[in-house]
């Protein structure tokens, strides 16, 4: 049985902002067509809504594994005093308590309409959660290892858990600052699917890269973790790590929150298949700094959405983190950041043949966006209901 969906606008990345359109649904909630005003379509066949109707979002950067650690975790410490603290906490907790935790946010994520996520995953805690979950999941096992030496043994632990996760995987490097050349090269080297790494968190990391000072080695020389081994390469995060990393397949940069012109210039003209992730409500709370949106929009990177972990975030929404970016830079369209919410990250994770856009034979899902300016404007009245 085929389902009509209207609303004041829909929608689809591929065309843009449609008034009055009418979304046609098979039974399975697979796209049959999407119709403008020119159709004649008689809507009284159709279910009439306010707002404007997008395919679900796509969360490309989340830790799942860290859902426990919701309100634990101290704000605004700066990035290194937020990596010792979660240090300290992450492993107080119960096993039941830590996958409920998993459960509920896979549950908030679903409700809040995402419909496919990126996840970070330096265990396996949470390959029972994403087995039975209605959300599409690809798993970045994580891995860490600063010291050359340690490059075979963390490809060796990685490719245990690829082949113990459920879901579609493949390894990450955790940041710069804690990837060796060799580890970059070997997980570059496995890598057949999109991959990530952290990018340019904190102020410190380009610090550490251009003369070995700062907090992070701070870090450091705090967990015991001798440095004898480092030259600092004289670079930014950034131009030490692409060149390891960079081949045809997609890289996620993710968070992006201390990225200087030069560097995004530099990057976008040297590499082809980058994707930029902003994780605004983390970037708050962890460094009370945001990234400059608008630099990246005018230069026309491609820009994912992230919602980062429960331990550095207070929901974990798509649409609330759109609507951080909205109040920050009020000159990016509504229509750009729902690109970025949708098919900008089914792009990333090569799954646009299903999910991003209202395309026919999609099955996307359909969210409804309610309170809305009436400019369509994203505001603080802006909510987001799953339909599909």
């Amino acid at each position: 049985m085929m389902r009509a969906l209207t609303a004041d606008a829909i929608f689809s990345a591929d065309r843009g902002m449609i008034p009055g359109g009418v979304l046609i649904l098979d039974a399975h909630g697979v796209v049959v067509d999407l119709l403008d005003t020119t159709s004649n379509f008689d809507l009284s066949n159709a279910q009439k809504m306010r707002g404007v109707l997008c395919p679900g979002f796509i969360n490309t950067h989340v830790h799942l594994e860290l859902s426990h650690l919701r309100g634990h975790i101290s704000k605004h410490t700066g990035f290194v005093g937020f990596a010792q603290e979660l240090m300290q906490k992450r492993n107080t907790f119960s096993a039941e308590e830590v996958a409920t935790a998993m459960q509920l946010a896979e549950q908030e994520m679903w409700q809040n309409g995402i419909v496919a996520a990126g996840d970070i995953s330096n265990t396996n805690t949470s390959f029972v959660t994403k087995r039975n979950s209605p959300i599409y999941w690809h798993t970045f096992i994580e891995l860490l290892g600063l010291n050359p030496s340690r490059a075979p043994k963390a490809i060796e632990l990685g490719e245990l858990l690829l082949r113990e996760c459920p879901t579609a995987a493949t390894l990450a490097p955790h940041a710069p600052y804690t990837a060796s050349p060799a580890l970059l090269r070997a997980i570059a080297a496995h890598a057949h699917e999109p991959f990530t790494i952290h990018n340019q968190e904190s102020l410190a990391e380009n610090e550490f890269f251009q003369n070995g000072t700062g907090r992070v080695r701070e870090l450091y020389n705090a967990i015991q973790v001798p440095l004898d081994f480092y030259t600092p390469p004289n670079c930014s995060a950034l131009r030490y790590a692409l060149p390891f990393l960079m081949a045809k397949r997609n890289l996620l940069l993710v968070h992006n929150t201390f990225t200087p012109n030069d560097d995004l210039f530099w990057a976008m003209q040297h590499y082809q298949n980058l994707f930029w992730c902003f994780c605004p409500k983390a970037n708050l709370y962890i460094e009370n700094n945001l990234p400059d949106f608008a630099a990246f929009y005018r230069a026309g990177a491609r820009i994912t959405l992230g919602t980062d972990s429960l331990a550095s975030n207070d929901s974990l929404s798509v649409l609330d983190e759109l609507k951080v970016i909205a109040q920050a830079t009020p000159e990016i369209p509504t229509t750009a950041l729902l690109t970025w919410a949708t098919k900008n990250g089914a792009d990333f994770l090569n799954i646009e043949q299903t999910f991003g856009t209202f395309e026919r034979g999609k099955k996307p899902g359909v969210n409804l966006i309610s309170g809305l300016d009436e400019n369509l404007r994203m505001c603080a009245a802006t909510q987001v209901a799953r339909m599909v």
